[in-house]
């Protein structure tokens, strides 16, 4: 047997290893938590709507603040498999109470077809 012969078996096997290796780091899944809200959800949205039945529609804020009560901030944040390397993304919203009553809304990126935009 002459060296080229046994060289090229190695060379195979290291080759596919490194190709294995490559492989898995192709795969980056989508980064997501908080508070994903759909459109259908904020549809059903209604000026007047007690908390209660806020929080049945989209659940309860993940941020639930102590000083301002009437203000309720769901903040989503995701990020692309592939561009893991930047920054996240937020969506944020933020609905306005007025006692137990649901007066409307601030967001840039999600807008209740229902609920006047409130600019505080």
């Amino acid at each position: 047997m002459n060296a080229a012969s046994k060289i090229l078996p190695k060379i195979v096997w290291i080759f596919c290893a490194v190709l294995a290796l490559a492989g898995c780091s192709l795969y980056r899944p989508d980064l997501r938590q908080g508070d994903h809200i759909t459109q259908a959800e904020l549809n059903k949205l209604r000026p007047g709507m007690a908390k209660i039945q806020v929080a049945q529609i989209l659940g309860n804020p993940a941020l639930s603040p102590i000083l301002e009560i009437d203000d309720w901030h769901y903040t989503y944040a995701f990020s692309k498999g592939l561009n893991r390397d930047k920054p996240l993304c937020f969506e944020t919203l933020t609905l306005y109470f007025k006692g137990d009553s649901l007066q409307g809304y601030k967001s840039n990126t999600w807008h209740p077809a229902n609920l006047p935009k409130q600019k505080r």
